[in-house]
């Protein structure tokens, strides 16, 4: 018994030291909820959806929060006396019955914060519905989101969450996530360190 104790406490060690090597001491800088929150209009397919011309949602807590108008795949609302919210739709995919849209959401005042928004899309009844949600850091260059939509396979790069200045990110989070039928479900990741500026 106390054989089977030891090898599953050195299998345990081995793996943690596995993933703080892959990740420092945090794991991949992401956040994935699943909102369920249904457009009013009605459509017959996704396809007909006009993603560039669109009200973007974010969900946090379950509740919808700030909210983005796009125009042309772009939303800016300024304020002289704080800075402003500037709003890019980067990629847009239509696979079947689902959609995959990735948004970078930038934020000012004394200085700027940028994240990125992956939502996926459902017909629901004919209404667009975001069934998920990954957000992740992008204040970083380099940082984005791909999806391949033959393989399923979603890749994000985002800014890690390791301690740095908000100027100077030291490396980034390479995170993959596979549909599986009804979601994008984490894989894999990685931790790229960034060059010494």
């Amino acid at each position: 018994m106390d054989k089977l104790r030891f090898g599953l406490f050195a299998i345990g060690c081995i793996f943690v030291g596995v993933a703080s090597a892959a990740f420092g001491q945090s794991g991949p800088n992401y956040e994935i909820s699943y909102p369920e929150r249904q457009y009013a209009i009605t459509v017959s397919s996704l396809r007909d959806l006009d993603f560039q011309n669109f009200t973007v949602f974010w969900y946090r807590n379950g509740k919808r929060e700030p909210t983005a108008h796009l125009e042309n795949g772009n939303f800016t609302r300024r304020d002289e006396t704080v800075g402003g919210e500037y709003v890019t739709l980067d990629l847009v995919k239509v696979v079947g019955q689902y959609a995959v849209i990735d948004v970078s959401w930038r934020n000012c005042g004394g200085s700027c914060s940028e994240s990125g928004l992956v939502q996926v899309f459902k017909l629901q009844s004919a209404h667009p519905t975001v069934v998920e949600q990954i957000n992740y850091g992008r204040h970083a260059a380099g940082c984005g989101a791909t999806f391949d939509g033959a393989s399923g396979i979603l890749t994000v790069t985002g800014r890690s969450s390791e301690p740095s200045p908000n100027c100077c990110p030291k490396s980034l989070d390479v995170m993959t996530f596979e549909w599986d039928g009804k979601q994008l479900v984490f894989k894999a990741g990685r931790r790229d360190a960034l060059p010494e500026p």
